[in-house]
């Protein structure tokens, strides 16, 4: 008789337990169908959050068409460009010209190579030497070690100095042979004929900024190349060869 009560007692816990079991995975299941509903609603309010972007987006664009002149957007700010420094900017050695020869060389050549990237980012074509040393990280530089790197660059063809005084720093981060070709690419792809050195002056591209001395050259270099030929004998106005 004590086993049978004791059978049941088994059967009766073993019930509960299966009971537990089973409410425990319907509460798994209502949570997951709750975390879903959830990601479900914040879709959707994402989704109503761009619409109503996209519709400001869509006004603007009709306001400035001159559909609707409700009110006056403000001009967009200049933004100035930072360059990226080099590695090797918090090394105290690298602002001191080194006086052992191998050092030198290294020296030289690093600065050298992050001034025609530092241009080239910022599409300096002709500045100063006054101007370069206020310019992060040129300003840690001696005048003495500046001209010095500048020497250098010049010795490669890297630069050019525009002035008897060597005040003025002409820097070639690209040949005038490749400004050549990416203006005559230019030309094709925008379908211009012809032009003078004041229009491409005008346009808003890399080459627009370069010297004008630079772009007379390059203009000798694109008749050279047959990329195009004078119109006039003044040599001012070159057509393109298609």
């Amino acid at each position: 008789m004590a086993e049978k009560q004791k059978e049941k007692k088994i059967e009766k816990r073993g019930e509960k337990q299966s009971n537990a079991l089973e409410e425990i995975e319907e509460d798994k299941v209502l949570e997951g169908a709750d975390s879903l509903e959830l990601k479900i609603e914040i879709l959707r309010e994402d989704i109503e959050r761009l619409k109503a972007e996209l519709q400001l987006i869509k006004q603007g664009k009709e306001a400035s068409a001159g559909i609707s002149q409700d009110f006056v957007t403000e001009a967009p700010k200049v933004v100035e460009r930072i360059a990226p420094l080099p590695d090797w900017v918090d090394k105290p050695w690298m602002y001191i010209k080194p006086e052992k020869p191998e050092f030198l060389e290294s020296w030289r050549r690093d600065w050298s190579d992050y001034t025609l990237k530092w241009a080239k980012f910022l599409v300096i074509h002709l500045i100063s030497v006054t101007e370069l040393m206020e310019k992060n990280p040129f300003d840690k530089l001696s005048e003495v070690a500046l001209r010095d790197i500048l020497e250098y660059m010049n010795s490669k063809n890297s630069i050019k100095w525009w002035d008897k005084n060597k005040t003025l720093v002409r820097i070639y981060w690209r040949s005038l042979e490749e400004w050549c070709e990416i203006i005559y690419r230019w030309a094709l792809r925008t379908g211009r004929l012809d032009f003078t050195l004041f229009e491409i002056m005008d346009e808003k591209e890399e080459f627009s900024t370069l010297p004008p001395e630079d772009i007379k050259e390059i203009f000798r270099l694109m008749v050279e190349k047959r990329f195009a030929e004078w119109m006039g004998k003044k040599h001012e106005m070159i057509k393109i060869n298609y």
